[in-house]
């Protein structure tokens, strides 16, 4: 009788059978645990350390940033580090490093955390360099690069000493006053950066040399550090009729007219639906200070005029003027609805005001500084965005008016900060 295998089921079914030491076990499981408090170990050490260093770096730097005005066409941003370009968009905080590119016919307004704006012109390219605060002084420096195209720029009111505002080409490097409206182009074909001061000073310097320009005078720099004589430029337009904000009755013609300025040989005349101007419903130059056109239909309207000298030289452009078209001109004494919400502001000291008034009205913002124009929606909502850089109560007072007169409706708000 043959002897049965003690590993064989009387399902055919073989088992191997092994024995494993209690030891073995233990030293299994305290592998497996050792290895894991090693990965969490070095998983902190890599990120855990990285966390507050962002977070304090993003508390220093809250303030020391730009951020989009305005936004028209298509506007990209590349990030500092990166190589993809996004849509730009309102609210989006830029920094050092950051590259904004205004593509076809766009344009943007840019303002950095000292309250220095940049108008980025069609097809420019434009590089935030610097945005500092010195800890000990509290100068505020502030830079940018135009690697391409132009920008027209505003400087504000310096409240520190050693406070700077300063502007580069691929081939020179210019600083603004404080109060100075110019404009900055560099042609990449020709290689030639070109300065405008409009109201104000700078310093341009390029190789060993330098030239400060003050109201009114530009002057053109070579790559290889020429500068052209600087040139004096004529002034500036005031205009007359149709007056800023008025309203007018449609006619078969519409006259606008504008003071002279001394030494003009002529005027561009520019107008549009656009305040900027980059699909002109008419242009033309004209040698006397008023202007005659026909069939303007019921809208809103912008125009401008920019002095020209016997030379073909152009001043600054003029103030633009916005006026209303319309049927008939009512005159309803009530001021229109308004609703004003509780400013909200960010640690960055951004500032957001939104309400809601009836379409078609205008609307107007004052926070210390002037009426400020505010663009109302079809459906009557509007939004406001300004900075602040000191805490407090900042008292914003919205007004709306319809366009064809009336009362005015009137709401105050206050944008708090530090003031828990």
């Amino acid at each position: 009788m043959p002897r049965q295998n003690p590993y064989r089921t009387n399902t055919g079914i073989h088992i191997e059978w092994f024995t494993v030491k209690r030891s073995t076990i233990y030293a299994a499981i305290f592998s497996v645990v050792g290895l894991a408090v090693a990965g969490l170990w070095g998983y902190f050490q890599v990120y855990g350390e990285r966390a507050p260093a962002a977070v304090a770096s993003t508390d220093v730097d809250a303030d020391k940033t730009a951020r989009f005005m305005d936004l028209s066409g298509t506007v990209k941003v590349r990030k500092a580090g990166t190589y993809e370009w996004a849509n730009a968009r309102m609210g989006m905080i830029l920094g050092r490093e950051d590259t904004i590119r205004t593509v076809g016919n766009s344009s943007t307004r840019v303002r950095l955390f000292d309250g220095t704006e940049y108008m980025l012109k069609p097809d420019s390219i434009l590089v935030i360099e610097e945005s500092y605060q010195d800890p000990k002084t509290n100068a505020k420096h502030v830079s940018v690069k135009l690697d391409s195209g132009q920008v027209s720029l505003n400087t504000p009111r310096q409240d520190v000493p050693g406070s700077r505002s300063d502007l580069l080409t691929p081939t020179t490097e210019a600083s603004f006053d404080e109060n100075t409206r110019a404009d900055v182009s560099f042609d990449n074909s020709s290689r030639v950066s070109g300065f405008t001061v409009f109201r104000g000073g700078s310093a341009v310097r390029s190789g060993d040399q330098e030239v400060t320009l003050g109201d009114a005078q530009a002057i053109d720099v070579t790559a290889d550090s020429r500068f052209s004589n600087i040139i004096e430029l004529p002034g500036v337009p005031s205009l007359v009729t149709p007056a800023n904000l008025s309203v007018v009755r449609i006619s078969p013609t519409t006259e606008f007219r504008w003071h002279p300025v001394d030494g003009a040989r002529k005027y561009h005349f520019v107008l549009d639906r656009s305040p900027y101007f980059q699909d002109p419903i008419l242009e033309s130059s004209v040698s006397r200070v008023s202007l005659l056109h026909q069939g303007l239909g019921a809208g809103t309207y912008y125009w401008q005029v920019t002095a020209i000298d016997s030379d073909n030289r152009r001043g600054a452009p003029s103030e633009f003027a916005k006026f209303t078209v319309t049927s008939r001109v009512t005159q309803n004494k009530n001021p229109p609805e308004l609703t004003v919400y509780k400013p909200s502001v960010t640690l960055g000291g951004l500032v957001t005001v939104k309400g809601r008034t009836e379409a078609g009205a205008v609307v107007t913002v004052d926070r210390g500084m002037g009426d400020d124009r505010v663009q109302v929606k079809g459906d009557g909502s509007f939004t406001y965005y300004f900075e602040v850089s000191s805490a407090g109560r900042h008292r914003v007072i919205v007004k709306a008016r319809r366009r064809d007169a009336g009362g005015v409706a009137e709401k105050t708000v206050y944008a708090e900060i530090g003031t828990d």
